[in-house]
């Protein structure tokens, strides 16, 4: 035994070298991947023309997908224009579908088919006439700028000279909608200037070589180098530079995944630190720009949070500053920001204007950044900032008139990636929606003919267009069991009804389901009367207006996508919203500007960053316990013990408990092989193998006479791929956010003065909130509905009287119950009464009371300042619905001013709910563990995977989780003699069932004790430490990208998110408040919903 316990001791020191040599290896290779995207970004930029005098034939790898929206731009100048040339070719290696760019007759013309036959060649010709350089004296006046864009089957050609100073005319053209993808990859053929012989020109294009110079070519906005070909034919030279085209010098465009690194100004001062900068963008999170020391944590930064413009500053040993806009600033319309650092210390903040600042405490330390680094729209990967709570999310749109202490920043001078020069607007054309938002535009032109997009999406019911007119006009394009549903409502014709139905006319509904996660096309084609759908070029059927109960138009006014408003009703039929993305919209042959929507909310409008669309692989746990790559598991001592209370049947017969950590290694290639668990004799057993650079360790069998439960297992997770079913009628919920409220303007100024009433439905599970509140300028009278002391308040004040007065209900039910409640105010003459539920309290009042408005539903906004201190400040945390004032219903989202409101759910529980969606809670920073902490928690879930908490250090080596794994719960420590875990015997489908589980987490000096559901197993550190000494973050339900290597977890780098709920949380015997969570990330706060 003993001789077994050194091999284990060197097999751990060396395992624990090799997780040192792997993580720096992580390091090493993300930088080394942003390395190479920076040097083909170089490379591509570098500004070689090709020169040709009509023999140059050069081919080149196109780095491309099939799509359904392509762009092509270059430049050129000829002497010779009364010659037909090929400028450029992009042909598919299969089909006959290309993009041409040529020159026939002095002008240039832009082809592509996308399928359909020669018939569906579209080719555009622009009438600007091309001249010989030979007639410019100035270079500038030589050169043409090209910009050709394809979007499903409509085409656009801009043709200008490049010395203009004023857009070129475009002009567009479109082909038979249904054909939508050009079918082209990275093995399609490319040319420029030429073609060679033995390649057949298609449909018309021009073949003669070109004669001039060709230069700046790039393809769906990506670079192409000239001096990097695949082949040459004939004589090809390099010729002039094209002349830089005039751009503003201080605009940048960021293409949403690069960023700009410089390095610190010189002289850094904390006391003099400013920061200017102005940007425009749709994204509601993003990274503006940050100053920081990745060895020290210390950092400033200007993000976007939500559409808010957020400053936060970092000064070490926790202390930190963070301030913040009320306003939304991502509405793709210029945004001044000013982040100053000065003595104090103190932070300010001026948005367009608007100013806030905060004070940090005497004893703050000095903020050095000295050493640091300047970051604008993200941060590179191989930066890693363990701890550092900054949105590593980049930033995509506009940024000018960059400046750090007065001083212009040049980004193109520095290291950069994805960045370019100017700012060029209508660049947009996808959409990600989120599940819960809408996009909203005007429908021009209104008369349906053809419509053609893209969409992705892994949602079995979703919104994806909904266009609507007068008269119950409409057509609705959408999912519906996984299939694609087209629904149209004409008009009334000529002759019209007595009453327009709201029903479909017609629909069209594919056989097969579309909702796997990849991008399809669909195309509707309007025909007279008939109606035909198209999904990836295919017909999936089509539909026919009648002759008789209407005319064969839809004209329609505004157009829906993603999703409608809450104000806003679909007829027929209820989908929700959009989880996915959409993209490439074009509307009887125009494309739709997504630059420029009427409305919109939660709606990421120029990305796709919706997580999980596409199937991920389907994985096999092998029972009874799966194993990690490169960690070894070491346990000296597991227990298992059941308490009585728990057993059903029980049998004497011993269970094996087999824990494999079989492990195939090779140095050279770091590649893995599981072992298969091996069933061996009631004894423990340890054979190890070492060959070359290759060490084997497998069977650690431990064989555990117990008590066992025989209650049948369940053979499945519950199935949660369901929407929750949202509460009808006027619901909102309200608490989900730190800041959470409505608006209500009043009808007139009298409304509330003399005789009124209102009532509106709860539910809640906390003991403590603002329902509603209204109040004068002065709050000189006010009227105040609130939760305290578990009953239902009604303080009121009139400016007649010394008040304020409470009056409170008698109800013998709980206000907190999670079921819904009824309140009722009623104001009549010199009387106020309160009714909750059946309970009725009244008590005097003057007959005039001098309320203003507007009311505040669910709490008031975060700058309003109660001078009466009995008035509850806590926010409301649950759902509100049925609000009514003088017998009008009011529903809440149409409120005048609404704030960190959502949907309600019809079913819910008390707890937190993790949607699973990269959704996590940073509980605090800085926590060392120490010698004990315990973890408590219910939970319930449909997933057999998730990180429920997990703690590190900064450097990545030590940590505690605990988490969801192969369907059983695990807990695991780190230290510095390795990794050692304990893991329940629950049946891999017990703890996805959908029903509340106890979870206890005690980590004591050497020993680990996990009880699941009253059932306990303990393991402990073979060498004994005493200590766990982390120094970073608590997370919960998962953790950010940017967080420290979680070294306990299963998976150290990329964690599998918690989906489902989590109630009754203490850490070290501490209730768990949510609400003063350091970081929430799309949490669901105030209840849980269930199935």
């Amino acid at each position: 035994m003993k001789d077994a316990n050194e091999m284990v001791d060197q097999m751990q020191i060396k395992l624990k070298s090799l997780k040192n040599k792997q993580s720096k290896m992580q390091l090493n290779l993300m930088a080394l991947k942003d390395s190479i995207k920076r040097a083909r970004q170089q490379a591509n930029n570098i500004r070689v023309s090709l020169g040709s005098a009509g023999s140059c034939k050069r081919s080149y790898k196109p780095i491309i997908s099939p799509s359904s929206t392509n762009s092509i731009s270059l430049n050129f100048k000829t002497n010779s224009t009364n010659k037909d040339m090929a400028l450029f070719l992009l042909k598919s290696a299969t089909l006959d579908e290309f993009m041409a760019l040529d020159i026939t007759s002095g002008k240039v013309r832009f082809l592509f088919n996308n399928g359909g036959g020669q018939t569906n060649t579209v080719t555009i010709e622009h009438d600007l006439v091309i001249k010989n350089e030979a007639e410019s004296t100035k270079e500038a006046e030589k050169w043409y700028s090209v910009v050709a864009n394809r979007i499903g089957s409509t085409g656009s050609l801009m043709v200008k000279k490049l010395s203009g100073t004023t857009d070129g005319k475009v002009i567009s053209k479109s082909g038979l909608a249904q054909y939508s993808k050009l079918d082209v990859n990275q093995n399609s053929h490319l040319y420029m200037a030429g073609v060679p012989s033995n390649i057949q020109m298609l449909f018309g294009v021009a073949s003669g070589g070109f004669i001039g110079c060709l230069g700046d070519v790039q393809l769906d906005n990506k670079p192409i180098g000239l001096h990097n070909f695949l082949t040459s034919d004939g004589y090809c030279n390099g010729c002039d530079n094209v002349p830089s085209a005039t751009v503003l010098g201080s605009e940048f465009q960021f293409g949403g995944s690069g960023y700009a690194e410089l390095p610190q100004v010189p002289k850094f001062d904390v006391k003099d630190y400013n920061v200017d900068l102005e940007f425009r963008t749709f994204w509601e999170d993003a990274l503006l720009f940050a100053s920081l020391d990745a060895n020290t944590g210390q950092y400033v930064s200007v993000e976007l949070n939500n559409g808010r413009v957020v400053m936060k500053v970092y000064y070490g040993s926790g202390h930190q500053l963070e301030l913040g806009t009320k306003k939304q600033y991502n509405t793709n319309q210029w945004v001044v920001v000013k982040a100053r650092l000065q003595k104090g210390p103190e932070a300010i903040l001026t948005v367009n204007g608007q100013t806030n600042n905060n004070n940090a405490s005497p004893d703050t330390p000095e903020l050095d950044l000295k050493n640091g680094n300047l970051y604008f729209g993200g941060i590179p990967n191989r930066v890693v900032l363990p701890g550092v709570n900054i949105t590593r999310k980049p930033f995509l749109g506009c940024m000018r008139f960059l400046a750090i202490n007065g001083n212009g920043q040049k980004l193109l001078r520095n290291i950069h990636l994805d960045i370019q020069g100017g700012c060029v607007q209508n660049k947009t054309r996808v959409i990600g929606m989120l599940g819960d938002g809408y996009t909203q535009y005007p429908a021009d032109p209104s008369q349906l003919e053809d419509v053609s997009f893209s969409f992705k999406t892994r949602e079995n019911d979703a919104l994806l267009v909904y266009a609507r007119g007068k008269n119950n006009q409409y057509y609705m394009l959408s999912m519906e069991s996984g299939k694609l549903v087209a629904r149209f409502k004409r008009g009334p014709g000529k002759r019209r009804r007595r009453r327009y139905r709201r029903a479909a006319d017609t629909m069209v509904t594919s056989t097969k389901t579309f909702n796997d996660g990849y991008v399809h096309g669909v195309a509707v084609i309007k025909t007279r009367r008939k109606l035909e759908v198209f999904v990836d070029d295919q017909s999936i059927g089509f539909g026919r207006f009648s002759k008789t109960g209407g005319g064969s138009k839809i004209e329609t006014e505004i157009i829906y996508i993603g999703g409608v408003p809450p104000s806003v009703s679909i007829p027929e039929v209820t989908v929700p919203k959009l989880r996915g993305c959409l993209q490439d919209f074009v509307f009887n042959k125009h494309i739709l500007n997504l630059e420029n929507p009427m409305s919109y909310e939660r709606a990421d409008i120029g990305r796709c960053s919706v997580p999980n669309l596409v199937p991920a692989f389907t994985t096999t746990v092998a029972p009874p316990l799966t194993t990690q790559s490169m960690r070894t598991v070491r346990k000296s001592t597991m227990t298992v013990s059941q308490s009585t209370s728990t057993v059903s049947q029980s049998t004497s017969q011993p269970v094996e408990v087999t824990t494999t950590t079989g492990m195939v290694m090779d140095e050279t290639t770091m590649s893995t092989t599981k072992q298969t668990p091996e069933m061996t004799s009631p004894s423990t057993t340890l054979k190890s193998t070492t060959t070359m650079a290759t060490t084997t360790m497998v069977a650690m069998t431990t064989t555990i006479p117990t008590t066992v439960t025989t209650t049948q297992a369940p053979p499945s997770c519950f199935r949660g791929d369901q929407p929750f079913e949202k509460e009808p009628g006027a619901a909102a919920n309200f608490g989900d956010y730190k800041s959470s409220t409505a608006e209500i303007p009043l009808a007139s100024e009298d409304e509330v003065k003399f005789n009124w009433d209102l009532s509106v439905d709860f539910r809640t599970y906390f003991d403590t909130a603002l329902i509603l509140y209204i109040s004068n300028k002065d709050q000189s009278a006010f009227v105040a509905l609130q939760l305290a002391d578990g009953q239902v308040h009604l303080r009121f004040r009139d400016a007649g009287s010394p008040g304020p007065y409470t009056l409170t209900s008698k109800s013998k039910q709980l206000p907190n119950d999670g079921d819904w409640h009824m309140i009722a105010v009623q104001k009549q003459d010199d009387k106020i009464s309160l009714t909750v539920d059946s309970d009725k309290q009244s008590t005097s009042i003057s007959k005039e009371i001098d309320l203003k408005g507007p009311i505040y539903l669910g709490g008031l906004s975060s700058s309003y300042v109660l001078k009466d201190s009995g008035v509850v400040s806590q926010i409301f945390k649950g759902c509100l619905r049925n609000f009514t004032l003088n017998k009008r219903l009011i529903p809440v989202t149409q409120s005048q001013v609404i704030s960190g409101v959502s949907d309600c759910y019809k079913k819910v529980d008390k707890g937190v709910y993790f949607s699973g969606d990269e959704t996590y809670a940073l509980y605090t920073t800085n926590v060392v563990i120490g010698s004990s902490y315990k973890i408590e928690f219910d939970f319930r879930t449909v997933q057999q995977q998730g990180v429920i908490l997990t703690i590190s250090n900064r450097n990545g080596d030590l940590g505690m989780a605990l988490e969801l794994f192969g369907g059983k719960m695990r807990f695991a420590v780190a230290n510095w003699d390795g990794i050692y875990e304990v893991q329940s015997d629950d049946d891999e489908f017990a703890l996805c069932d959908n029903k509340w589980h106890s979870v206890k987490a005690e980590y004591v000096k050497d020993t680990i004790i996990l009880t699941v559901d009253g059932k306990s197993m303990t393991a402990s550190s073979l060498d004994g430490s005493q200590e766990l000494l982390t120094n970073d973050a608590i997370y919960v339900g998962g953790y950010p990208e940017w967080s420290a290597p979680q070294s306990a977890t299963v998976d150290v780098y990329y964690p599998a998110f918690f989906k489902g709920c989590i109630r009754n949380m203490k850490l070290k015997g501490i209730d768990v408040d949510w609400y003063k969570f350091s970081s929430i990330r799309e949490l669901k706060l105030s209840s849980c919903p269930v199935y």
